[in-house]
Parts: C-alpha cells; sequence; structure tokens
C-alpha cells in the first residue's frame, strides 16, 4: 500500500511540473501529495512501534538483552532514508506553500480557497485581513480543515499545516543566526522577559529565576 502511494505521489509531482495547469489544479495536487507523504510517514511509525513493543516484550528475560537492544535499535533507525527524503519532500512543499509561488490566493479567490481547505463558513468572516493570504489560512490562522474537529498539539493541524510547520521548523534550524528575529527585542512576543543564564553543571538558577517573569 505504501509503495501505491508512492507511486501516485511520484505521478502527481510530474503532473504538477507540467506548466499549463491553474493555480486550482496545482494547490489540488500539492493537497495530494501532501497526504500521501504523511501517510507514509505514519506507516513507518507505526512500523517502528511494532518493534518497540517487541523489545518491550523481551526486557526482562534472561539471554534476550542482545536480541532486545537490536529491535530497539531498529525502532529507532527502520527506514530512516525513506523518513529523510518523505521529509524532505514535505519540507519543500511547506515552502512553496508558504510563499505561495503559484499565486494560489490571488488567482483563486479567498471563498474559493476556504473551500479548498474545508475552513468553515463560520469561521471565515471573522479572519482578520492580514491572515488572508495562503501562509495565513494554513499556518498563522490554523483553519484549515476548521469545519471537522482536529488537534490543537504542538505542530499538529491540517496537512498543509504540517508540512508549512516543517518548513519553518527547518528554516529555523538551517538558517544563518542574523537572519533569525530576536524573540526578546522590543516588540517580540518575549520583550520586557527577564533573561535567565542556567549554570550546565548544577542545572540551577537560583530561587528567584526558576520561570520567566
Amino acid at each position: 500500500m505504501t509503495l501505491i502511494r508512492l507511486k501516485v505521489a511520484e505521478k502527481l509531482a510530474k503532473i504538477a511540473r507540467k506548466p499549463d495547469h491553474s493555480p486550482r489544479t496545482l494547490l489540488i495536487m500539492t493537497q495530494r501529495m501532501v497526504r500521501i507523504s504523511l501517510d507514509r510517514l505514519s506507516d513507518i511509525r507505526a512500523e517502528r512501534r511494532v518493534f518497540r513493543r517487541e523489545a518491550a516484550a523481551l526486557q526482562g528475560y534472561p539471554h534476550t538483552q542482545r536480541q532486545h537492544d537490536k529491535l530497539l535499535e531498529k525502532s529507532r533507525t527502520h527506514r530512516d532514508d525513506d523518513i529523510r527524503d518523505i521529509k524532505q519532500g514535505l519540507i519543500g512543499m511547506g515552502y512553496h506553500l508558504i510563499k505561495d509561488t503559484d499565486n494560489s490566493y490571488d488567482a483563486i479567490g479567498f471563498d474559493s480557497l476556504c473551500d479548498l481547505l474545508s475552513i468553515n463558513p463560520i469561521h471565515r468572516p471573522a479572519i482578520p485581513n492580514d491572515e488572508r493570504g495562503l501562509a495565513g489560512l494554513i499556518y498563522v490562522a490554523r483553519l484549515e480543515n476548521s469545519a471537522s474537529p482536529q488537534s490543537d498539539g504542538w505542530g499538529e493541524g491540517g496537512p498543509l499545516f504540517e508540512a508549512c510547520f516543517m518548513a519553518m521548523m527547518h528554516w529555523i534550524k538551517t538558517a544563518p543566526e542574523g537572519d533569525l528575529p530576536d524573540l526578546f527585542g522590543p516588540g517580540s512576543p518575549f520583550a520586557g522577559v527577564e533573561v535567565v543564564q542556567v549554570n550546565p553543571w548544577t542545572d540551577s538558577t537560583g530561587p528567584s529565576s526558576e520561570t520567566l517573569q
């Protein structure tokens, strides 16, 4: 099943590279490719959980330590190359969505775009003007699939949100330090917050600096 989904994603990617597709068609294909990629990641994680359960079943028994360790290692490294390739694809599609390289918002229009993203009509009038872009709707307002219940967990949301989230995490990890915003500077989310240096040897900051104030 995973191989079938991979072939479908590859075929969609080839179709998407053709120049005669409308932004609407390209966005629909991007949605499909992101969903297939996330399904593949979920499959691999499920396979890794099987190895973890098998390792846990051997724990504590005599003469099984080596097999336990092998299974535990396999649960961490199983299909590493596939995971890397899938994540690279998702990061690429996330950047593509954040930058709206196909000019989807202007070409498709607000209402039609909301329909494609399954944004609840009740939520649409309350969307601020500065969030009425592709990245704003998907990543900032996090309204993709708002017509259905969804998780509010860190990094979780609709499929396109997850691709954008991966792209943002990749940018934060790889961008030169000077390109990153100062989170504690004027006008930033943490402006005025006391910054406390933690002692790496004691992992203690003293009684008055346990929390940010």
